[in-house]
């Protein structure tokens, strides 16, 4: 967890994926989505967990295409582009799982902040935590290769 200090440090725990999608470590998250110093630890990476667990569930055929394909695992996939030896389908995989999880975090992380500041937050917050699900949800379909939305005749 960050700790505020003048050094700046992240917590180190890493959680385990399933072998094809990429393990988690929950100072990215902290660092890639500005949580609050504040927070505790074990609750974010429970946060993480449920999200991978969610994100899993709903690319659990495109995981099926991929292996089928011969790829072992989301960074063999050719997807471009790259940046640090991850590929977008990495990248978009960690994205949807942390704004997931940072929705998962909102009411937490509401009330650590100071009266005025934290009530604003707490006003706002179920209008941002909708806005982390869709996020979440736009990444995923675009993963699967769907438009934002879709329309189908009955």
């Amino acid at each position: 967890m960050f700790t505020g200090g003048a050094g700046g440090e992240y917590q180190c725990t890493a959680i385990d994926n399933d072998g094809f999608w990429p393990n988690i470590q929950a100072g990215d998250f902290e660092k890639r989505r500005g949580i609050p110093a504040a927070q505790d630890a074990d609750r974010i990476a429970i946060a993480l967990v449920n999200a991978m667990a969610e994100v899993n569930q709903q690319l659990t055929d495109l995981k099926v295409t991929y292996q089928q394909a011969g790829y072992d695992s989301a960074i063999e996939v050719p997807a471009f582009p790259v940046m640090k030896n991850k590929n977008r389908v990495v990248y978009q995989y960690e994205s949807a799982v942390f704004a997931r999880a940072k929705s998962d975090l909102l009411p937490d992380i509401a009330t650590v902040h100071t009266k005025e500041k934290g009530d604003h937050l707490a006003d706002r917050s179920a209008d941002t935590r909708t806005e982390l699900l869709a996020e979440s949800q736009r990444i995923i379909r675009n993963m699967k290769g769907l438009n934002r939305s879709t329309v189908d005749l009955l």
